[in-house]
């Protein structure tokens, strides 16, 4: 199966999705002035607060510094708060402020509009569908992910220079 621009496959649809909303979300967050990486963090936040900064950085799968410069920068706007946890000292819980559970209704309607934006012409059974496909790809690829950190031997190597 190839398409105009090369091989159809589900990542490269998947990717460009996931760039639109990458986009569709920093738009959204632009009158804040604050990183893209904020839009998750602070929906994760409204739901579970109290998260460590490495727990954020996990379930987002990017690095702990990123997450701590977007924390910084959410800190600076009101939204976070960030305390040494009690019992270890060495992490740091983050937790929403009120301003940031303020913006929660406008966060979800943002995400609506998105999945509607997304599932514009699809039946409701369609949607369903594509949900529980969606659904087990991810699953798919959080099992093969945990698979390939165990077993580094399937990672790529650098063919040698002919020089």
């Amino acid at each position: 199966m190839k398409g105009r621009r090369g091989p159809k496959s589900v990542g490269r649809y998947v990717g460009m999705i996931s760039r639109f909303g990458r986009r569709y979300f920093a738009a959204i967050m632009e009158p804040l002035d604050l990183p893209e990486l904020a839009f998750p963090l602070l929906m994760r936040l409204t739901h579970r607060d109290a998260m460590s900064q490495d727990e954020l950085a996990d379930s987002h799968l990017v690095d702990k510094s990123t997450v701590a410069r977007t924390l910084a920068r959410m800190e600076e706007a009101g939204l976070v708060r960030r305390e040494v946890d009690e019992e270890d000292r060495r992490v740091k819980r983050v937790h929403a402020t009120e301003r940031a559970m303020a913006l929660t209704g406008q966060i979800r309607k943002a995400l609506r509009a998105w999945n509607q934006m997304l599932l514009d012409g699809f039946e409701q059974d369609e949607r369903d569908e594509v949900l529980q496909y969606l659904q087990r790809m991810a699953e798919n690829a959080r099992e093969h992910w945990d698979d390939l950190l165990e077993d580094p031997v399937s990672r790529l190597e650098m063919p040698e220079n002919d020089d």
